[in-house]
């Protein structure tokens, strides 16, 4: 991996020169094995430009993955949960028994310290890749939903193809708040699930050229409801699009925000980090 990932300046672009936080990734991922010295000389490294990672579980297996990592690190939480895709793989077990090993990991305060878990998540519906087993995913995302409200865990919740299910997945259970990741709605539905108490957050599809509407999305988003992620190894900003993505990259997400909401880069980081903490209940 080029040493110029980590650096503070490319091309004469204003970054923030504050840490970032990165609200959503997967460093478990297999993805990390094509760098030399994987996701553990890469995580060594993303102290000195990161404030903070939440490693994100998208089935049981991984989800252990996401605490042993979340131990490593000083700056690294835990969600755990079941993608909707995930959900769909022929291995899985009935939806309660898989439930039941996630509520296995968060059912205490204690548990849920010692873990280091913060949320669940992902969670959501998926409707892009086929097949789509709408009912499956429908049983998968209500019962997390249900574990949310059990145990006062904020949700992180993956909506591919499917913003009207998601929506009215997320006004049966007015008591649970969380945040939509990687948004790709509509600036009216942002707005809307904002003005309901809802975090949006914003990935690397923020800066690519084609992502007008993901723009008119953050604008109307409130900042004090903003969030940031990477989605690692996935989703890297431009100029790197295509390439194994790290929260080092995330500084080209925070610039753009922070040029569509008229603030510094700086302020944006530190906004973005604040709301995270908020969120995520992480002092």
């Amino acid at each position: 991996m080029s040493p110029d990932i980590y650096s503070m300046q490319k091309n004469g672009e204003v970054l923030p020169q504050v840490r970032v936080f990165d609200s959503h990734a997967h460093y478990y991922d297999k993805k990390f094995d094509e760098i030399p010295g994987g996701a553990d000389l890469l995580l060594s490294r993303l102290k000195e430009c990161v404030s903070g990672i939440i490693n994100v579980g998208t089935d049981c297996s991984n989800s252990l993955e996401c605490v042993a990592q979340a131990q490593k690190y000083e700056f690294m939480y835990a969600a755990v949960g079941i993608h909707p895709t995930d959900a769909q793989n022929e291995k899985m077990s009935c939806p309660c028994d898989e439930a039941e090993k996630i509520y296995s990991l968060i059912a205490s305060q204690e548990q849920r310290r010692k873990n280091k878990i913060v949320a669940i998540g992902e969670i959501g519906f998926d409707y892009y890749w086929e097949p789509v087993d709408k009912r499956l995913q429908y049983e998968y995302f209500s019962i997390q939903m249900q574990l949310a409200e059990k145990t006062g865990l904020p949700v992180i919740i993956h909506d591919r193809d499917a913003h009207g299910d998601v929506f009215e997945m997320i006004l049966k259970y007015p008591g649970v708040r969380g945040v939509i990741h990687s948004c790709s709605l509509s600036a009216e539905m942002a707005k809307d699930l904002a003005r309901r108490g809802w975090f949006i957050s914003f990935s690397g599809t923020l800066t690519f050229k084609n992502a007008s509407r993901v723009r008119e999305a953050c604008r109307a988003v409130p900042t004090e409801k903003l969030l940031v992620e990477t989605d690692a190894p996935y989703l890297a900003p431009h100029p790197y699009r295509g390439k194994i993505n790290n929260s080092s990259l995330m500084r080209y997400t925070v610039s753009a925000l922070a040029e569509i909401h008229g603030i510094e880069p700086d302020e944006a980081a530190r906004i973005t980090e604040a709301n995270a903490r908020l969120l995520f209940g992480i002092e």
